[in-house]
């Protein structure tokens, strides 16, 4: 890949007006995506499930998965930094041609067209409500390991309480020292929050991800009958669970039985994958709706589809309680504490 420009660098001649969302209207799935998905009744508009609450509504993809400033950084003088907004819509931009393409059934070779859209498919897998969460939960959970490997080694607890004690100016009492180590040791009972902020280091997945699926077997999957749906957290990775070890894991994206699914449009469904094997490019009723529950496990709330149909509302109650979760096992406490995000304005 070293004859390409940096992958989701910008193309010139591939601005799309209109696909630039304002800076503070910012998409957690991006209109590029969602357009595709309009239908008909009525027309150009997107049709919600919400899993949690059971609506259902249409509305157009510019008033769809929105959220104010979700990418957006904090300053300390309480404005809104919108940087990472203004690059992911740049990697949407430079998308365009080759998602135009892969409508039409035809998979970019080596050129700057397939690399733009790697990045773009591993944004749209980093960048969702869902990531955040997980990054959230992650971050809050390793605080909660440190503490509990801080109370366990009392060279390491007597100098942290030292620090907290020059750093304050306090001096705990025998017992507030054994209460301190007592609820490191044991976190249940306390709240974490996180900054909203530190989670988006969860877009970084995508500077690993992008030249991974840039060097996978692609494949433009037609369905022969029914359509495909999307969601808010519409990539979704699947490995053979006999290549999972009790031990080590799945190896993430570089199992060699992983496939990566992303639907492009309700007829197309694009199928990345390490296999040699030849894949048919028109899938059944059956296969298609295997493809839609896969969707909906994975997703956070939403589902999105082109049509007002009651098997995708029974579909998104069905994994109403189903989200994608990251487990954490070995050193730590038994039980963790709630991890939870900071509010906009918050007080820290």
């Amino acid at each position: 890949m070293g004859r390409l420009k940096r992958i989701g660098a910008s193309s010139s001649g591939n601005s799309v007006a209109g696909l630039v969302n304002t800076p503070k209207r910012q998409h957690i799935i991006p209109c590029l995506h969602l357009r595709h998905f309009a239908g008909d009744d009525p027309a150009g508009q997107v049709w919600n499930y919400d899993a949690q609450s059971g609506k259902v509504w249409s509305a157009a993809p510019e008033n769809t998965a929105v959220e104010g400033h979700f990418y957006s950084g904090e300053r300390d003088d309480g404005s809104m930094d919108t940087t990472i907004e203004e690059h992911l819509a740049s990697v949407e931009n430079s998308a365009v041609p080759a998602y135009t393409a892969l409508l039409r059934g035809e998979i970019p070779g080596e050129s700057q067209g397939r690399a733009d859209f790697a990045h773009f498919v591993a944004l749209m897998f980093s960048r969702t409500r869902a990531m955040r969460r997980m990054a959230a939960e992650g971050y809050g959970k390793f605080m909660q390991i440190m503490l509990y490997a801080y109370a366990n080694d009392p060279d390491a607890f007597d100098s942290s309480i030292r620090r907290y004690e020059e750093e304050t100016g306090q001096h705990l009492s025998p017992e507030q020292r054994e209460h301190a180590r007592q609820s490191m040791i044991d976190p249940s009972k306390f709240e974490f929050i996180v900054p909203r902020e530190r989670t988006l280091t969860a877009l970084s997945t995508a500077d690993k991800l992008a030249p991974m699926f840039y060097n996978m077997k692609w494949w433009v999957m037609n369905a022969a009958d029914g359509y495909f749906i999307t969601s808010d957290n519409p990539v979704v990775r699947e490995v053979d669970p006999r290549s999972v070890s009790p031990f080590y894991g799945d190896g993430g994206f570089a199992n060699k039985t992983v496939e990566v699914t992303f639907p492009l449009s309700p007829q197309k469904l694009l199928l990345m994958t390490w296999s040699d094997l030849e894949y048919r490019r028109e899938i059944d009723g059956e296969a298609v709706w295997a493809a839609n529950m896969a969707r909906a496990s994975h997703s956070e709330q939403f589902l999105y589809a082109h049509r007002n149909e009651i098997d995708v509302a029974n579909l998104a109650a069905e994994f109403r309680e189903v989200r994608p979760g990251m487990r954490m096992s070995g050193f730590g406490p038994k039980k963790f504490g709630n991890v939870r995000l900071r509010r906009r304005r918050e007080r820290k």
